[in-house]
């Protein structure tokens, strides 16, 4: 017994050595395994260091590198352009469901606006960035600094417009200061803008009733100028043609064409009159015809932005 306990003594020796060494073999190999890290094409790598708490100076290219995964962190930030847009999405499995832009023009009117923005992280400032969000990821700094300026500075400015003029006529107007508002306001925070546009102007139903009431007379106003230079020229033509059968013939001819134009003219003129009415005080009489006396109610303690005794006054008072 003695001896046979002995000589088993040895194997369990060998036995434990091995289990440390194959223990010992494993844990250099996970240690080996996360010391090489992949920064994906695209993508600079800013290294944290633990012991010291602070970031290493040198910025991590694409490619494999080598760090202390036990006291050594990596973030990667990508350095190309990236487009983030606030949209009405009218699908049931949006996330964030409507997320347009909503503002107040200067007659009181709410706009609903559909807009995208480019930008890329400054590579040369990727470090800084990672230190002033304290390590954060791309999306939350994406969401702090792009959506949240955007956001506060779009109704700002366009509330310095009419409705009409943020709609069609000065939408490049107001996309240029939004852009030049954004541009240094993002620079300070190591994010560089690289374009801003107003997608698409979603507005209200009498507003949008009013706008297609304009385009239409204005289109209609186009073809009378269109049919008034034809009608011009047939007449031309048929005086001249009548010239040469005689002076009866020619005098009836000139009659026509005169009343052709008369008729050509004041249709063109009825068009033009028709474009230009469509005005603010059209579209407050509008709101009047479909008001059934009572105030809109918001909720959280907002007032209602109507002025409802400048709409029963009408213009002019």
């Amino acid at each position: 017994m003695n001896n046979n306990y002995e000589m088993q003594a040895p194997d369990r020796r060998k036995i434990v050595t091995l289990g440390i060494a194959l223990f010992i073999v494993i844990a250099a190999l996970s240690v080996l395994r996360y010391s090489w890290r992949s920064i994906s094409p695209g993508y600079v790598g800013i290294v944290f260091d633990k012991a010291n708490h602070s970031v290493t100076a040198k910025r991590l290219e694409p490619g494999w590198a080598f760090i202390n995964p036990l006291t050594q962190a990596i973030q990667e930030y990508p350095v190309t352009i990236r487009t983030y847009g606030m949209l009405q999405r009218v699908n049931e499995g949006a996330v964030r469901g409507d997320d347009s832009i909503k503002v107040q023009s200067n007659e009181g009117q709410q706009l609903n606006l559909d807009v995208v923005i480019q930008y890329q992280v400054i590579k040369q400032e990727a470090a800084e960035l990672y230190q002033d969000w304290g390590g954060a990821p791309i999306d939350r700094v994406e969401d702090g600094i792009v959506r949240q300026y955007t956001r506060s500075m779009v109704p700002v400015i366009a509330s310095r417009y009419g409705w009409e003029e943020v709609t069609s006529s000065k939408r490049g107007e107001v996309t240029s200061e939004v852009v030049k508002a954004l541009e240094p306001e993002m620079k300070r925070r190591h994010i560089q803008l690289v374009s801003f546009g107003i997608r698409e102007v979603h507005l209200p139903g009498p507003l949008q009733s009013a706008l297609d009431q304009k385009i239409q007379a204005q289109q209609g106003a186009e073809q009378q100028q269109y049919q008034l230079k034809r009608a011009e020229i047939k007449a031309k033509q048929d005086v001249t043609e009548a010239g040469g059968r005689g002076n009866a013939m020619k005098t009836e001819a000139e009659g026509e064409a005169a009343a052709i134009l008369t008729r050509a003219t004041a249709q063109s003129e009825a068009n033009k009159k028709l474009a230009q009415t469509i005005t603010p005080e059209l579209v407050r009489y509008q709101l009047l015809q479909r008001w059934d006396g009572k105030l809109p109610t918001f909720s959280g303690g907002a007032l209602p932005l109507i002025d409802a005794s400048s709409i029963l006054a009408g213009p002019g008072k």
